[in-house]
């Protein structure tokens, strides 16, 4: 039986068959090269998408796919080379066989990408892949070399067979191989990457071909004499080129079938990330903290998410498509078109991603200050830019009463001190300070107790922190004895700072002075300034807080001026009074001519004078009767040399209709008078005018 197949030595020197010679066609073994590499190309770009699915359906229908192109791929390549071989006989093909030696490619080609579709391929599943496809083309090659029907017997050569299935093997696991590595090599980036699969595509094309090739050297056909003889074959040749064509187109169009169905699957999941990916974003936008704005490239608005809703007031369908200057306050509007330009001419250029503090307008015209964070992107359709925007009405309010709380820390005529959760100070007030007669670096840090190792009579520190824990509150009075040897009763009150856990982490200890007051001497001296006979800071600030609570309910204006003097250190033309306090002294007088019964002018700080001026209509009368005041100031320039003046400068703020502290009046006062220098023409000194003092 094997010596029908393979021919022997002494067979193949046999007298009574005459050998036959085969040419190959140049044109239809370049056209199956060419199938083999398209089809082989194909297989492994539609196995790379197989491995990015992420349905198991569409990776078993993808991995079918590729088999299906790579199987038929084999199949056209090898009859192609069979029709590109010209014999000088007829030939025919048993259509059955024919048909069923395409199931080899196919099934081999399944199991094999099945094997590389390992996370990581290995190296076992490189050679389990090649040695099955190798399988697989053999498998088809001699099933259709069987299909063949001619007069000639047909002999196979032991060695180029052994040679065929060998390279077969090794250059499809060479192949496989070559595929892996890119993978490795490109990771989930692989699909764009095109020139990965041409090597493989070559390894394999070549495992296919000389597979074909080679077994093809080895067939050997006879025909016996006397058929030769009788026949009388002509010295042509039987070619079907149409035939090797017809395969072509028909293999290329399943090709084309098979990618198209494996395109749309990678379409599908594709398609399905997207609107994943879109209804995970818009949900993450709809339910964010922050309020989310997103413009064109014109600043119309294309998408306000539900917090930027209830930020601004409107709805979505009245913002969208309009501008995004509708939700600043004038002059943001009129600037922002401006400033959207600046940026659109400069593409490259990043923005700013820290966020700064602007003003928004609300629906209903009140304004928002809203801490603001600002992308860009570019997309298909143009620039587009995305604002994450925060109210921080509520901060501000926060401050606002931290810095009231600090303002009121800093100047209670109490003494209080915060006491941490080991009994030690960690802040006193001013008050505190003076009444116990330290210092801040002497005592922050000590023990509450080593205050009172001094005291008469000091409090029972045992016994007052047990009560604290046990009441929440602790009072008792104390007799302290003063440097100068003198006595005064002390009231001193602690009250605990609990945690969410109602345990206490800080203290707050106040001390009130107990005793007799020294008579209305004493109380002025406290109050006013003794050089200047004017109104001192704590009195003063005292007074501007009473006049913003009374414009408020009123709904009136009230403001402030501060003027600040420059001075010689050594020009004393009045030792009785002294450069400073006879300079303020005359620019009170001036000013007091110039002012209503209801302001009050005062010594906020050394050098430098605070008008409180409440009561007004509007800022237009605010800023009249500053502008007034400053005139009458400047009219004096030869006194201001006679007292060592060498500059002055002045600020002022008003309310505005903002509920202003009076610690941040004075701070927008203070920053105004930075910006702003009054200038003073030092005249040469002149007699001292006479000046009438209170």
């Amino acid at each position: 039986m094997l010596e029908k197949l393979f021919l022997l030595d002494s067979a193949r020197e046999a007298p009574q068959t005459a050998a036959l010679h085969a040419s190959h066609s140049p044109g239809l073994v370049t056209l199956s090269l060419l199938v083999a590499f398209v089809s082989t190309y194909a297989a492994f770009s539609m196995a790379q998408v197989n491995r990015q699915a992420t349905s198991s359906s569409h990776r078993w229908v993808s991995r079918l796919c590729a088999s299906m192109v790579l199987g038929l791929g084999i199949w056209a390549m090898h009859f192609i080379g069979m029709l590109a071989m010209s014999l000088p006989i007829p030939v025919q093909y048993d259509i059955a066989l024919t048909a069923f030696s395409i199931l080899p490619g196919i099934v081999a080609a399944f199991f094999a990408l099945n094997f590389w579709q390992a996370p990581q391929p290995k190296t076992q599943h490189m050679v389990s892949s090649g040695a099955l496809l190798g399988i697989g083309i053999a498998a088809m090659h001699y099933s259709g070399v069987a299909a063949m029907q001619s007069d000639a017997a047909l002999h196979m050569s032991w060695p180029l067979f052994a040679v065929s299935l060998v390279l077969g093997w090794v250059l499809a696991t060479a192949s496989f191989a070559a595929q892996g590595r890119a993978v490795q090599k490109l990771g989930s980036h692989a699909a764009a990457a095109w020139r990965q699969h041409l090597l493989p595509a070559v390894l394999m094309t070549a495992a296919i071909a000389s597979m074909h090739y080679v077994a093809m050297h080895a067939m050997d056909l006879h025909l016996p004499v006397e058929a030769a003889l009788s026949a009388h074959v002509p010295l042509g040749s039987y070619r079907n080129t149409q035939l090797s064509l017809l395969i072509a187109s028909m293999a290329a169009l399943f090709f084309m079938v098979f990618g198209l169905a494996t395109a749309l699957l990678r379409y599908r999941d594709l398609w399905q990330a997207v609107a994943t990916r879109d209804v995970r974003l818009n949900a993450m936008i709809e339910t964010a903290p922050d309020g989310v704005i997103t413009i064109d490239a014109q600043g119309l608005i294309q998408d306000f998410n539900a917090q930027a809703q209830r930020v601004f007031g409107y709805c979505r369908e009245e913002v969208i498509g309009r501008n995004i200057s509708c939700l600043m306050p004038s002059p943001l509007a009129e600037q922002h078109d401006a400033h959207l330009r600046k940026h659109l001419d400069r593409p490259n250029q990043p923005l700013d991603v820290r966020g700064r503090e602007v003003l928004g307008k609300h629906k209903d015209g009140r304004l928002i200050p809203l801490q603001l964070t600002i992308g860009k992107a570019t997309t298909t359709s143009g620039t587009i830019f995305v604002g994450y925007l925060q109210d921080i009405s509520e901060r501000k309010r926060t401050d606002a009463q931290l810095r009231i709380a600090a303002s009121v820390f800093q100047h209670v005529r109490e003494g209080v001190a915060i006491v941490d959760a080991n009994h030690n100070l960690s802040d006193a007030n001013p008050a505190f300070l003076r009444m116990m007669e330290t210092t801040r670096e002497s005592c922050l840090g000590q023990p509450l107790e080593s205050l009172y190792e001094q005291a008469e009579t000091p409090p029972d520190m045992a016994a007052l922190w047990q009560e604290v824990a046990a009441q929440h509150y602790w009072q008792s009075e104390s007799k302290i004895t003063r440097s100068n040897g003198s006595t005064w009763m002390q009231r001193l009150s602690i009250s605990p700072v609990l945690n969410e856990q109602q345990r206490p982490h800080h203290f707050i200890a106040v001390i009130s002075d107990l005793s007799p007051r020294q008579g209305q001497e004493g109380t002025h001296a406290e109050l006013y300034d003794s050089a200047t006979s004017l109104p001192g800071s704590y009195l003063f600030m005292s007074r501007l807080t009473e006049s913003l609570q009374e414009a408020r309910k009123k709904g009136a204006h009230a403001g402030v001026l501060l003027v600040q003097f420059s001075m010689l250190k050594k020009a004393a033309m009045q030792p009785e009074l002294g450069n400073a306090a006879g300079a303020i002294s005359l620019i009170a007088q001036l000013l007091q001519q110039q002012l209503r019964t209801s302001d009050t002018i005062g010594l906020y700080a050394e050098r430098q004078l605070a008008v409180i001026l409440p009561g007004l209509k509007d800022q237009t009368s605010f800023q009249a009767l500053v502008k007034r005041l400053i005139r009458k100031i400047e009219q004096t320039d030869a006194i201001y040399a006679h007292y060592g003046v060498t500059g002055m400068k002045a600020g002022s703020a008003s309310t505005h209709q903002l509920a202003f502290t009076a610690s941040e009046l004075l701070e927008i006062a203070n920053a105004d008078m930075a910006m702003l220098a009054v200038p003073v023409s030092i005249q040469p000194p002149t007699p001292a005018p006479q000046i009438k003092h209170n």
